[in-house]
């Protein structure tokens, strides 16, 4: 692994800039990370800054889609457009001897994308194509529906991607205006890695995008999602499937929570591992399903914690009703100190792989700078999960409330509901046909 030190840059223009030097290698990663997330997405529009995210990519004013894919092809490079709910990210790998001219083509996309209207149908077209794709994932259709479900009218359970409504409304002048609004200098915050020293870089940076106009708008943040009171149970239904996506799942803790690395730990120990109990109990023991694991979010506000089973129609029930004790008795009655420990040991000796190259440990530092983190916070990781005692791990888990919980299955709802409703403790159980999420 190399040494190279992360260092945070102010050039002489005003941007902000994380770089890691390296010449391990003649590449550089270059990124940028922009505050225009799918939060920002107005109700009824969702899927618009996904859309913006996609125009961008389709080529600067007066030149072609072809045009740009030739030149980044050109170069050597990789270049890639993500949407989040939180942030967009820009940016690519590319030869270190080309750096300029990428660094230039990435500051022309965003600063001046074409935004043309046969673009803007052309996308519309390929995000319908994938939403009817979707349809026909019965884990993406599970985890779309956890989502809204789970948060209701919040606006974490909106869809990065939109709805087939929702992408049809979307007008060229919206696209437009989100960019406009939006693309501003104090919104951005930029990063390298690679063989580049920080006076080319820093020049760089002011000279490729000097033209954004200056400010910054205002981020749009979430409230705290507040949990939906019972035990409730909605069934996808989707006939003639021979294996059921489960997921149950519930309210998890924030980003900047104390108690986020003690959760960590539990939620590793319960059902991140081969050896957790979720999965020792779901497959080892009982052959209910191939796979059992659990999720825990970091958004800025209260995300999801959940866990997954995909159990064949005949072992619905039984699995269900497994993972519900479970997960009653890891709240009510904590976990074995050896459980916490190999879960200690496991993320303190896994971390590695994160932090293996300088383009890696500079991703962690752009996430914890954009969320308002010291730059160093992601160096402190092992500490803090070596810091959690088998008591705070026990006490952490306390914020996944039992008596709110979202089950979602996908399945034939004729056999799914009678046995979700013979479960004790389920307050309502609903059904929607899987060609309405």
């Amino acid at each position: 692994m190399s040494d190279a030190p992360i260092v945070a840059l102010k050039t002489a223009a005003g941007f902000d800039v994380l770089h890691a030097e390296s010449h391990a290698l003649p590449l550089v990663d270059f990124s940028i990370l922009w505050r225009a997330g799918a939060l920002a997405d107005p109700e009824g529009q969702e899927g618009l800054t996904l859309m913006l995210g996609r125009l961008i990519q389709r080529g600067r004013k007066g030149e072609s889609t072809a045009q740009v894919d030739d030149a980044v092809a050109a170069m050597g490079a990789r270049l890639s457009v993500s949407v989040g709910r939180e942030v967009v990210r820009l940016g690519g790998t590319v030869l270190a001897r080309n750096l300029e001219p990428f660094v230039m083509l990435l500051a022309g996309l965003l600063a001046e994308p074409a935004i043309r209207g046969a673009d803007l149908a052309r996308e519309k077209r390929r995000i319908r194509d994938d939403l009817f794709d979707l349809r026909e994932d019965d884990g993406s259709l599970a985890s779309r529906q956890f989502r809204a479900h789970l948060f209701g009218v919040h606006p974490y359970a909106r869809p990065i991607g939109g709805t087939l409504k929702s992408v049809g409304k979307i007008r060229r002048a919206d696209v437009l205006e989100l960019h406009a609004r939006t693309c501003r200098q104090g919104n951005l915050l930029f990063g390298a890695a690679g063989a580049v020293d920080v006076e080319t870089l820093t020049a760089l940076v002011d000279r490729a995008f000097f033209s954004i106009p200056k400010g910054r708008a205002a981020s749009v943040r979430a409230k705290v999602p507040k949990a939906i009171p019972g035990r409730r149970a909605v069934v996808v239904d989707k006939k003639d499937r021979a294996q059921v996506q489960l997921g149950i799942g519930t309210l998890g803790l924030p980003r900047r929570d104390p108690r986020r690395a003690a959760l960590v730990v539990a939620d590793t120990a319960f059902g991140g591992l081969f050896t957790s109990r979720l999965m020792q109990e779901v497959r080892a023991a009982r052959g209910f399903s191939y796979s059992a694991g659990s999720r825990l979010e970091a958004p800025s506000q209260r995300g999801a914690w959940s866990m997954w089973t995909h159990p064949s129609v005949e072992n619905f029930r039984e699995c269900a009703e497994l993972q519900l004790g479970l997960f009653d008795d890891w709240i009510a009655n904590g976990l074995k100190l050896r459980e916490v420990r190999f879960a200690k040991r496991y993320l303190i000796g896994s971390r590695c792989l994160d932090v293996d190259t300088p383009s890696a440990r500079l991703e962690l530092a752009l996430d914890a700078v954009y969320h308002g983190f010291p730059l160093d916070y992601p160096d402190g990781y092992t500490q803090r999960i070596r810091a959690v005692k088998p008591d705070d791990a026990n006490a952490a888990v306390h914020v996944l409330k039992p008596k709110n919980l979202s089950i979602v299955a996908v399945g034939d709802a004729d056999r799914l509901v009678p046995e979700l409703e013979s479960l004790h403790g389920i307050d309502d159980v609903q059904v929607i046909p899987h060609e309405a999420v």
